[in-house]
């Protein structure tokens, strides 16, 4: 006859199996967070909607130089352009706005006569600030150095030195010289621009006749607007 066991035994047995089966099923999985929303992108700043001129360039131009001078002439030179990378900020600048320019006699008593070409190469240093809103970019620049001058006389001066009969040479001091200057580029593709200028230069030159042992000096007015156009090209 078989033995009956405990109803108590009889619990204990069924809910020790119950706990084996509970640790033996695997683990309930997690509900799936649901996905965030989308995020709206941020808005685009003025500074990334620049688009600075990255590479070196180098181009041609011309430029419209008006004396301030009523007896200078107003010769219209060839430039060569040259573009740094630039984007909206300061930046050291190099400027330079050479010309040659015939001079009448007018400091020596003759309004009618040639006195010479007097030619001044300024080499400034200076600041500049540039804003850029593609496609244009605009600077703002200053700058002042030294400027060297030379001048030839013209032969129908030489009686109105007062110097004699010998023969006379002329020359031009190393004088002081500033330039403002306003321009813009704008950029048509990613390697052709073209630029637009206008500038103002102060430059007071010094110019010297010899004869033997005598001499004269006189000072000549090189200031000047300048009105300028050209094109450049990015090499890389």
């Amino acid at each position: 006859m078989r033995s009956r066991l405990p109803a108590r035994r009889w619990i204990m047995l069924g809910t020790a199996a119950c706990l084996a089966l509970l640790s033996a099923s695997p683990a309930r999985a997690q509900d799936t967070p649901p996905d965030p929303p989308p995020q709206e992108a941020p808005p685009i700043s003025s500074v990334q909607r620049q688009r600075p001129w990255t590479g070196l360039s180098i181009g041609a131009g011309w430029e419209k130089v008006m004396t301030t001078s009523g007896h200078a002439s107003n010769p219209f030179p060839f430039r060569f352009l040259f573009r740094t990378p630039s984007r909206s900020g300061w930046a050291i600048t190099p400027m330079f706005g050479w010309f040659s320019s015939d001079i009448d006699a007018v400091p020596l008593g003759s309004p009618t006569t040639p006195m010479g070409e007097l030619t001044v190469r300024p080499v400034l240093g200076g600041v500049r600030r540039t804003w850029v809103r593609h496609p244009l970019s605009f600077d703002l620049a200053a700058a002042a150095g030294p400027s060297f001058n030379s001048f030839k006389v013209a032969d129908e001066a030489r009686p109105l030195l007062g110097l004699g009969s010998g023969a006379a040479s002329s020359s031009a001091n190393v004088s002081f010289a500033w330039r403002v200057q306003v321009s813009t580029w704008h950029d048509f593709t990613e390697r052709f621009a073209l630029r637009g200028s206008i500038a103002y230069a102060a430059n007071q030159a010094e110019i010297t006749f010899t004869s033997g042992t005598a001499g004269r000096r006189v000072s000549q007015n090189a200031n000047s607007f300048q009105i300028g156009i050209g094109a450049a090209y990015r090499l890389f």
